[in-house]
């Protein structure tokens, strides 16, 4: 190939042979036989091209993310091995190998490269297409019968989550289930685990003997180890909101272990998303459920709501607007261009709703007899309508060719991300359902 096509070769050509590898075997640079089996889902956002994809390498089943490039020294030249974000690629593939190195990550660890110019030994646009099984099922089915299935597997997700609550709630105090549930909703993907950590370290039943909407959110805040003094603030704020939240703190939070900042991801996450933004919503929740406790508010909150269209009804219940510190503060001494006064709006407790209070309504009202709460809830979650779209459910319409397809609802937007997690992600597209 003369040179000047390989400089004018697009990444997003690589990008496209990559995506139509699926069920070939190819060699790496090192000479391992790689088989393709899931090329993973595009990732928009900053970090590698693709996650979750599925490959096996000499027998060896692994699942993670696969970087793409035009020249595999652009490895280097664009730093990811210095980036801790590549840590779980699994899989460098490059049209042409010019890097006499192999391709290390952040973490010391060495990962394999496919050539695709000498493991496919010919022109890009020659490349045969190979589609994922899923898109043969597409092509021979009826729409109707494809959309039933996900239904059904959004209802299987919805049992896998009610199953999850019952559990839990044979172990734990019910409304400490409830709050950790939707403090980890609250966490999106990056800070799940530091959210489910600081709902253990600040229960829910001591966090409501607290007087006052401050005392909550110094507790929270401060046993986050988010507050401007513990993240190493050496100005003082002049803000009276944020000197108070201070001064609570260290009458309450003496010779107590706290989280520290470093265990919160921060980067590439939305600022009206940031882990302190949500802490504070957490805490307006709380407040505002002082009197019945948040546990039974939530659960009148289901049971007063009228079926089937009450689902912003549901979602009034979780939305926190502020008009104090937070309406032009993204952060500690970090101010909003313009005023953003929702902390928790109403596409994110939509997500909540879907995903946290209707499933743990159910198990509740199963488990304590009370049959119409869990009916209801189940009746709730099959007509609530469509949600905003993530990474996962967009991935996923657009590899069924659903794209435009009216009426589509919560829970058929939950059965992709089961079929996606348990099966794509998997790599066992012949055990899937819409295979049957």
């Amino acid at each position: 190939m003369s040179t000047r096509n390989r400089i004018n070769l697009p990444e997003k050509q690589v990008t496209l042979i990559w995506q139509q590898l699926t069920g070939k075997e190819l060699p790496t640079t090192d000479g391992a036989r790689i088989k393709f089996i899931y090329p993973g889902r595009t990732n928009n956002n900053n970090g590698p091209d693709f996650r979750d994809a599925v490959i096996v390498i000499e027998s060896a089943f692994m699942k993670g993310d696969v970087e793409i490039h035009v020249k595999s020294s652009d490895w280097y030249s664009h730093g990811h091995h210095r980036d801790a974000e590549y840590n779980n690629v699994i899989l460098h593939v490059a049209m042409w190998h010019d890097c006499k190195s192999v391709t290390t990550l952040q973490n010391g660890r060495s990962i394999p490269v496919i050539c695709l110019s000498k493991a496919l030994q010919h022109q890009a646009y020659l490349m045969p297409h190979y589609q994922l099984p899923c898109s043969k099922i597409v092509q021979h089915s009826d729409k109707k019968i494809l959309i039933k299935l996900i239904n059904t597997a959004g209802e299987e997700r919805f049992k896998q989550k009610a199953l999850y609550f019952r559990s839990k709630l044979e172990q734990e105090e019910a409304g400490q289930v409830l709050s950790q549930g939707i403090m980890r909703a609250l966490g999106y993907s990056k800070n799940v685990k530091p959210f489910e950590e600081l709902a253990g370290k600040v229960p829910l039943s001591f966090l409501e003997s607290r007087n006052g909407l401050a005392s909550k959110q110094a507790l929270l805040l401060g046993m986050a180890g988010l507050l401007p003094s513990q993240r190493g603030q050496a100005n003082p704020t002049k803000e009276k909101e944020v000197r108070e939240l201070e001064q609570l703190w260290h009458s309450l939070g003496k010779q107590v272990k706290t989280m520290e900042e470093n265990n919160w991801s921060f980067s590439h996450i939305y600022p009206n998303n940031s882990p302190v933004r949500r802490i504070v919503a957490q805490s307006h929740l709380i407040q505002r459920y002082h009197k019945s406790k948040l546990l039974m508010g939530m659960l009148q909150l289901v049971k007063g709501t009228p079926l089937p269209k009450g689902h912003f009804m549901l979602e009034d219940g979780l939305t926190v607007t502020s008009n104090d510190y937070w309406r032009d503060h993204f952060d500690f001494n970090v101010r909003c261009k313009t005023k953003t006064s929702m902390l928790l709006g109403h596409s994110k407790a939509g997500e909540i709703v879907v995903n946290v209070i209707l499933p743990f309504a159910f198990s509740w009202g199963g488990m304590s007899t009370e049959l119409e709460l869990a009916e209801k809830a189940v009746a709730f979650y099959n007509h609530y309508p469509k949600l905003t779209d993530n990474a996962i459910t967009r991935h996923m319409t657009r590899q069924l060719c659903l794209e435009g397809v009216p009426g589509f609802t919560a829970c058929q937007q939950q059965g992709l991300i089961h079929i996606f997690r348990n099966y794509c992600r998997e790599g066992i597209c012949l055990q899937c359902p819409l295979g049957s």
